[in-house]
């Protein structure tokens, strides 16, 4: 009986080597696998934010193009409000406004011609050492532009003139087609406007 015993131990053993040898394999390979996928993954990854870093650049110099003759524009409305102050006898806030849109237009030239990486940083280190130039700045070319606008704007206060100099009524209507100043027609218990 003794060598039944022994043979099946013998047996037992080969296939425990066995099975440990199967077991180490397949780990062995299933190591690769996950490394090659783990490899081929890294590698779509980059590549997608390749792409991706490619696409978003395109974009933002599109933008980019589109800010700086948004800027052009700009300094053209503020070149317009600097000679409209400038005709005002209000020759210093023309020259600051003047002087602004020349900064302005020669951002825009920069921005249209530089990387967008660089530009960025450019208007960083700007903002940084002139903040409150930049703030001053923002507020006088608001204030000047509005009353430029306010300016330029036509009167719809005024009533109209006929050709022969005399007031045209008909032209100074609500809208109800009742003449300023006239009561509310459309209801019945209507007060009598002052204007």
């Amino acid at each position: 009986m003794q060598g039944k015993s022994g043979s099946s131990s013998a047996d037992f053993s080969a296939a425990k080597n066995e099975v440990t040898e199967r077991l180490e394999h397949e780990k062995q390979t299933a190591t690769e696998v996950i490394q090659g996928a783990q490899q081929e993954l890294a590698e779509k990854v980059s590549e997608y934010a390749a792409e991706a870093k490619e696409a978003v650049t395109q974009q933002a110099e599109g933008v980019q193009q589109n800010i700086s003759s948004n800027m052009v524009a700009f300094g053209g409305a503020l070149r317009a409000a600097s000679e409209h102050l400038a005709n005002s006898d209000q020759r210093r806030a023309s020259k600051f406004v003047l002087d602004a849109a020349g900064g302005l237009e020669r951002l825009a030239s920069s921005l249209k011609n530089k990387p967008l990486e660089e530009v960025l940083g450019e208007v960083r280190s700007f903002g940084r050492d002139n903040s409150p130039a930049l703030i001053a700045g923002s507020v006088l070319a608001g204030l000047a532009l509005g009353r430029f606008l306010k300016s330029s704007a036509p009167d719809h206060g005024k009533e109209a003139v006929g050709p022969e100099g005399r007031s045209n009524p008909s032209a100074s209507l609500n809208e109800h087609g009742s003449p300023l100043g006239a009561p509310d027609v459309s209801h019945p218990n209507a007060e009598r406007t002052h204007d």
